[in-house]
């Protein structure tokens, strides 16, 4: 009997509970605005990087960071969640910061490239640092 219960309670549950709430959401690469670019790095050890990015509207929340890693050279932008809602209103406003953490395995100079959007061309522009790591 108890077991009937459960099935019959959890069923109503999972019927009651809608997974499709009408808004989708869709990832967005952000440009980055700024980078505050530390001075010293070491091996194994974790060092922030404030990256600052502006939302386009207040419906953008950071999510994550799109990083590539090829050799010593690394490819930085910002991913934002968007619910694409057509009400949120374009502003410059909400310029945000959020730290990238860095952690690098061997001594050497890395290479950064921010991603800070395209030119007039369509052409990828870039805020770019190069480090070196010796301790």
């Amino acid at each position: 009997m108890k077991r009937v219960l459960f099935a019959l309670l959890l069923s109503l549950t999972l019927l009651s509970c809608s997974l499709d709430d009408g808004d989708k959401l869709y990832l967005e690469i952000v440009p980055v605005s700024a980078v505050e670019m530390p001075t010293a790095f070491r091996v194994d050890s974790i060092t922030q990087i404030p990256i600052s990015y502006i939302r386009p509207t207040p419906c953008h929340e950071f999510s994550n960071f799109y990083y590539n890693s090829i050799g010593n050279e690394r490819t930085v932008a910002v991913y934002c969640l968007t619910n694409g809602n057509q009400n949120c209103v374009p502003s410059t406003d909400y310029e945000i910061t959020v730290p990238l953490n860095f952690k690098p395995k061997e001594m050497g100079t890395y290479h950064f490239r921010f991603w800070i959007g395209e030119n007039e061309n369509g052409v990828d522009q870039y805020i770019e640092h190069e480090i070196t790591v010796d301790h």
